[in-house]
């Protein structure tokens, strides 16, 4: 695509020769328009979108391109000469958009204008390599960003491709939306798709903060709903949410109003909601005209469901020589390997039947043997679980994908040799996650950031780095990196503190079920930070999780119950909501029950239990298993009294940054109590204590003891008193 362009913008460059025209700015955004125009590599693109989308000229965009349009159909009807037309006043309302500079310069040209006509060309070809120049527009993530759904028909035309169709996809429960074209190329009808994202555009007209509109689904009701009344694509859109949502008889008339407004791919949708057994128009062998008709309008992925289709007999009778006819027909116009690929994903999928494996895996190895990526990657990836040792089969497969330059295979592949972790092995590790986070690729991003962030592999810290890859990822629905994105803006790393935008982050990933996404909104929510506070709203989001499996869920759900937060007091279901927490792993929930044991009223009193779980405790590295433990041998719960012991588990805790430890370490040295007195080391633990728990009066009066050899033993037992007992 990028090289089609390039090739077209030459040849209009090469007809105009004079320096652009200077004008005195308006606003910001004009004086980087004419900026650009006049010395092109003065202005980089993302500090122009920037400015564009800050600009009152983005909450006008829609106005500006119908009067472009009512201008031009005067032109060609003749009402009206090019020359007629205030071209500075209509690339000016429409400065973000491609063809009204295009036809500027046309215009400019013919009339001998020579200075105008490079001004708009500059600038139009400013606009289009600034679209073009990062990503490829083959996936989501890469997918190209531009202002309107015109101004990417516009730039597929423009780059000589025929488009056949276009759809919405959807990101992530209706988070996030991307327009994608099926498309033919002219020059060896391949056929491809695709993506166009303008979300933050989008986001502009609703005066949302970017990415959240998808939160309240504004997304789908402010922009696709009303727009299905004129749009094709997104009639088609509605009736996926129907189907989704399994409003099936709503989905059909959606379906089939899309296809009657000029919907290729509503054929295709409507012809898996037959076969499904859904509809109440279609019976199932009638399903297979869907996909004929999707078939005859150039979707070649229609002709993938009909060789389905004839591969196990599902509506049709089963006839493998016309499947493998249909297969060899799709394949003709698709990249090698996909059309067995996406036969392979049928074939393996229950959505519609019983998976057929064997076939499907029959597939997957003619498509990796063609040298798909997709298939190649799913191969290397199926070794590598499969853990043989050594994975002779693993590297060769993932090679072959990274070879082809996927940024997927690029990640997977630089994932394993970081963790083999040999000096060759993370050199080239790092170069390739450099390759992949730089198509974006979400984990990639993810995952240099946490390297950036941590300084790890050899590489310096940089925040910086950091945030701008967390974003990069979360923006593109990773729901990792909008976990750490919230967690970023809650705790004020790299940024100002900011809950109400954390808790946006934390309710994207919760749509997409991340566990700690969720219970991170349930702490938000029971806090009020970010939202207001409404325990018992956070209790139903802890139910929630911990049903999904989260054990900091059950563990704070068991504190609302011991506390009577948003419920009823309860110990009895705060013990059963800590035992699943705990049984999860909890460390602090296994600490809880041993707190709970200790210290509540004579009914569920059990020093034996509360040991038992300071001892669970403990072995997971908790500082306050460790500590607990060592109160009860020091005061004899339960167990006999053993100072030595009670000694020995404070020095773990205090090894694990626990203050009051620390301070109890310190008292033990300073008395001679079951250890041999020594100021010195009461000392040491009494500075370990003011750095751990960061206790402002100890460090004022170690400080004021620093010229004193007696001052130690004078202070330390008004210092001690500030022993806590709780755990």
């Amino acid at each position: 695509m990028k090289k089609l362009f390039l090739i077209l913008t030459a040849l209009l460059l090469a007809s105009c020769s004079a320096q652009a025209v200077k004008t005195a700015p308006e606003d910001p955004l004009m004086a980087l328009t004419r900026q650009a125009a006049q010395s092109p590599g003065s202005v980089s693109f993302p500090t122009y979108w920037e400015a564009y989308l800050k600009s009152p000229q983005s909450l006008k965009t829609v106005t500006a391109q119908a009067r472009y349009l009512e201008e031009m159909a005067s032109v060609e009807s003749g009402e009206k000469t090019c020359e007629a037309v205030n071209w500075q006043q209509i690339t000016q309302q429409n400065t973000i958009s491609l063809l009204p500079h295009l036809s500027a310069t046309e215009c400019y040209e013919t009339l001998g204008k020579t200075e105008l006509a490079l001004f708009h060309q500059n600038i139009f070809t400013f606009i289009a390599t600034g679209i073009l120049s990062k990503h490829s527009g083959d996936t989501y993530y890469s997918a190209y960003e531009v202002a309107s759904w015109g101004d990417a028909e516009d730039l597929l035309s423009l780059s000589g491709y025929e488009i056949v169709d276009s759809y919405f996809e959807f990101a992530e429960s209706r988070n996030g939306l991307y327009r994608v074209y099926n498309v033919r190329t002219q020059n060896n009808n391949k056929v491809a798709k695709i993506y166009f994202d303008n979300s933050r555009f989008l986001h502009r007209l609703l005066a949302v903060e970017h990415p959240f509109a998808g939160l309240s689904d504004a997304l789908y009701r402010e922009i696709l709903q009303p727009l299905a009344d004129s749009d094709y694509a997104a009639r088609q859109a509605v009736g996926q949410v129907y189907h989704a949502e399994g409003e099936f008889q709503k989905a059909e008339q959606a379906y089939l109003d899309a296809i009657g407004m000029g919907s290729v791919m509503a054929n295709i949708s409507l012809g898996k909601l037959c076969l499904a057994g859904e509809s109440t128009r279609f019976s199932q062998s009638e399903c297979a005209q869907l996909f004929v008709s999707a078939s005859d309008h150039g979707l070649e992925e229609a002709k993938i469901m009909l060789a389905y289709m004839a591969y196990i007999g599902l509506g049709i009778k089963a006839d493998p020589a016309l499947a493998d006819q249909l297969l060899d027909s799709a394949a003709v116009w698709m990249p090698a390997g996909q059309a067995e690929y996406e036969i392979a994903l049928l074939l393996a999928s229950a959505e519609f039947t019983s998976p057929r494996e064997k076939l499907a895996q029959d597939f997957r190895q003619v498509s990796a043997a063609k040298g798909y990526p997709l298939a190649l990657l799913a191969l290397a990836l199926a070794q590598l679980n499969a853990d043989q040792k050594p994975l002779d089969e693993f590297e060769p497969l993932i090679q072959q994908a990274v070879d082809t330059h996927f940024p997927p295979a690029q990640f997977f592949y630089a994932r394993y040799l970081l963790e083999k972790k040999g000096e060759h092995s993370v050199k080239t590790g790092l170069a390739l996650l450099d390759k992949a986070a730089s198509a974006d690729f979400p984990p990639a991003l993810n995952l240099r950031a946490r390297i950036a962030e941590a300084g790890l592999f050899g590489r310096k810290i940089d925040t910086a780095q950091a945030l701008r890859d967390y974003e990069g990822a979360a923006v593109r629905w990773y729901p990792p990196a909008q976990l750490h994105m919230g967690i970023l803006n809650s705790t004020g790393r790299f940024m100002t503190t900011n809950h109400d935008i954390a808790y946006g982050w934390y309710a994207l990933c919760a749509k997409a079920d991340n566990l700690d996404c969720l219970t991170n909104l349930g702490y938000a929510t029971a806090l009020g930070t970010g939202v207001e506070q409404n325990y018992q709203r956070a209790v139903e989001i802890y139910q929630y999780a911990a049903a999904q499996g989260s054990a900091r869920a059950s563990y704070n759900l068991g504190q609302l119950y011991r506390l009577g937060q948003g419920v009823e007091r309860n110990l009895e279901q705060a013990i059963d909501y800590f035992t699943q927490a705990a049984e999860g792993g909890s460390a602090d929930a296994m600490n809880a029950l041993g707190l709970i044991y200790l210290n509540s009223a004579p009914e569920f009193q059990s020093y034996p239990t509360a040991l038992s779980w300071f001892e669970r405790a403990a072995e997971n590295n908790s500082r306050y298993g460790y500590f607990n433990q060592a109160k009860m041998y020091e005061q004899g719960l339960g167990t006999e009294n053993d100072q030595s012991r009670a000694l020995a588990h404070y020095r773990k805790a205090s090894d694990l940054g626990h203050d009051i430890a620390s301070l109890r370490l310190a008292q033990a040295y300073n008395s001679g109590e079951a250890v041999d007195k020594d100021p010195k080391m009461a000392a040491h633990f009494l500075k370990l204590a003011a750095e751990q728990g960061n206790h402002g009066k100890i460090k004022r009066a170690l400080a004021m003891c620093q010229e004193s050899q007696n001052c130690i033993e004078q202070d330390l037992e008004r210092l001690f008193g500030l022993l806590s007992t709780e755990g």
